[in-house]
């Protein structure tokens, strides 16, 4: 059964927390503070939220505390998570379920994030986001209105928010197999989706609409961890699949480029459901807000993807 967190609603506080890589740039944070303040929210930052431990941001107990102790404050509706990098699924033993399912709360993130996602979800039913983080996407300079607008529309509003897609962002999407399929989403860095296999927090795949996105990795790399996810006939079991548009995972080469969309196509095609390629979400400028578990539907033939219930109550 699904945990809809409360909406967000103007005057709501908004914690920052990093509870993976340390934060690059304070610079970058100071400016997605100002950005969601100019919305009217207030922000609370999480009491380690600068602190460097090499390539994570403070101990696992550190990045712990900070996560119990906002999802058990009173005045804290959402969890924005700084950036991705790696530290969450160390985390994730020692979190305290019963604690998040009696304080369901927003919480927003994506690439190394996906694993608290899968945790949160499959031991507490709770819908999280795969959205926008502060580092990477509120703090730049260039954020594009879609990318903002659709973190907000999900998490905002207590209807179906409709298609993800707006009428500039349908330029490169590309089906692979055509067709529609509805069910609940599990959107993923494909990395760390792979990362749960065998674990108690691998997400249920069965009747889901699998959205895969990935950064910074090669065509052969791309290739073997969907052939995992073949061979654990877990691709098998999802009624469809979108990719996003993974742009900076071919190091810019056209050819790299086509390599990958051969690989998707290569390992998808054979599946015999909808597939289609170029979403915007994940590891882009334009990033698609998308709820784990919430209904949405797969429309392979004409490129879109639509969310069918509400995220929040």
């Amino acid at each position: 059964m699904l945990l809809r967190p409360p909406r967000l609603e103007p005057g709501d506080t908004i914690a920052l927390v990093a509870p993976a890589g340390p934060v690059r740039s304070r610079d970058t944070i100071e400016r997605a503070i100002a950005r969601l303040e100019q919305l009217h929210y207030r922000v609370l930052a999480a009491p380690h939220l600068f602190h460097n431990n090499g390539y994570l941001a403070g101990s696992d107990r550190q990045r712990l505390a900070d996560l119990h102790r906002l999802f058990r404050h009173p005045r804290v509706k959402a969890i924005l998570c700084a950036r991705g990098g790696y530290g969450s699924a160390r985390l994730i033993p020692r979190l305290d379920f019963d604690l998040v399912r009696s304080h369901p709360k927003i919480f927003i993130g994506y690439s190394d994030l996906t694993a608290l996602h899968a945790a949160l979800h499959t031991r507490t039913g709770l819908v999280t986001f795969h959205g926008p983080m502060a580092g990477p996407d509120l703090g730049r300079r260039d954020l594009p209105a879609f990318t903002l607008q659709s973190l907000l529309q999900v998490v905002t509003q207590p209807r179906a928010p409709g298609s993800i897609l707006h009428p500039t962002q349908r330029a490169g999407i590309r089906t692979v197999r055509k067709g529609r399929a509805t069910g609940p989403l599990l959107p993923a860095n494909l990395t760390l989706l792979v990362s749960t296999l065998g674990t108690p927090y691998q997400p249920d795949f069965r009747n889901r609409i699998l959205c895969l996105e990935e950064v910074g990795e090669p065509p052969y790399r791309i290739d073997r961890m969907l052939t995992q996810l073949l061979h654990a006939g877990l691709l098998q079991q999802a009624a469809g699949i979108a990719i996003g548009r993974c742009e900076t995972s071919t190091s810019g080469s056209d050819a790299a480029r086509a390599t990958l969309e051969k690989v998707w196509e290569e390992r998808l095609r054979p599946l015999r459901k909808p597939v289609i390629i170029g979403l915007p979400f994940g590891h882009t400028r334009f990033n698609a807000t998308l709820p784990w578990g919430v209904r949405a539907e797969l429309d392979a033939t004409h490129g879109d993807l639509r969310i069918l219930e509400p995220a929040v109550r």
